[in-house]
């Protein structure tokens, strides 16, 4: 896919995934965006200063953007609960956040109650299937980025509850119904270390295998994709799917 240069916007960190999750909404020619979690405003922000002319609302719990951040709406939202259905959406963007949600079944199933049809869904989490958080999860139990929460609490301190790869993703966007699981390259470099590469090899291999014996499009495409240098080795997931059919104009 097309990427754009990274740009830096000021008051907000500067992650790898921004130009990705622009582009797709280029590319999909999303005119309204729901931002969930919206959290410190970037989004809105980036698509504010880029002149789009893109609608953004947000939803939001712990913090919200300023008020100046490019945002129509913004409502005070737990995404661990129903969302009111609006079909209103082209695309839904959730960054950072889904494998910080007890439960992230129920926020995926508010992402397409509020997607027209044919609309997008946009999802950014750490990936922890790279090699570094594979070998932190065999020396010490749990995944990079992921230690126990032991005494902190929700809103007051960093608390995750699911390491995401990209197979676990594209299994709960499946089971919700969306389809066109696309897992999107993200500029970083990969793999970082060359024993990273070396213990990837016959993961790589695997992959590979299943993937010339996959006997529909659908498990080729699949399998092609895990066995991927973002999925292997990339240090984000930015996957974009589809829910429902669009309509002919």
């Amino acid at each position: 896919m097309a990427m754009t240069t990274t740009t830096n916007y000021p008051n907000y960190p500067n992650f790898p995934y921004y130009p990705v999750v622009l582009s797709i909404l280029h590319e999909r020619n999303a005119r309204t965006v729901l931002d969930a979690p919206c959290g410190d405003g970037w989004l809105g922000y980036a698509l504010k200063d880029k002149n789009s002319g893109v609608v953004v609302d947000g939803a939001c719990l712990w913090e919200f953007p300023p008020a100046d951040g490019g945002y129509r709406n913004i409502i005070e939202h737990d995404l661990n609960k129903p969302m009111s259905e609006t079909r209103q959406y082209d695309a839904v963007v959730c960054c950072e956040a889904i494998h910080s949600l007890a439960n992230p079944g129920c926020a995926v199933a508010s992402f397409a109650d509020n997607l027209r049809p044919g609309g997008t869904v946009i999802i950014t989490t750490p990936n922890t299937w790279y090699m570094r958080s594979r070998l932190q999860f065999f020396l010490r139990g749990f995944h990079s980025g992921f230690r126990p929460a032991v005494t902190r609490k929700p809103g007051e301190g960093y608390v995750t509850y699911f390491p995401f790869t990209f197979s676990l993703l594209h299994q709960l966007l499946s089971h919700h119904g969306y389809g066109d699981i696309t897992l999107h390259e993200v500029s970083e470099r990969k793999p970082m270390r060359w024993i990273e590469h070396v213990l990837a090899l016959p993961g790589r291999l695997y992959y590979r295998l299943k993937h010339r014996q996959s006997k529909t499009p659908d498990e080729a495409n699949f399998w092609g994709q895990a066995g991927s240098r973002q999925s292997v080795h990339g240090r984000w997931l930015v996957v974009s799917a589809t829910y429902g059919a669009a309509t002919a104009e």
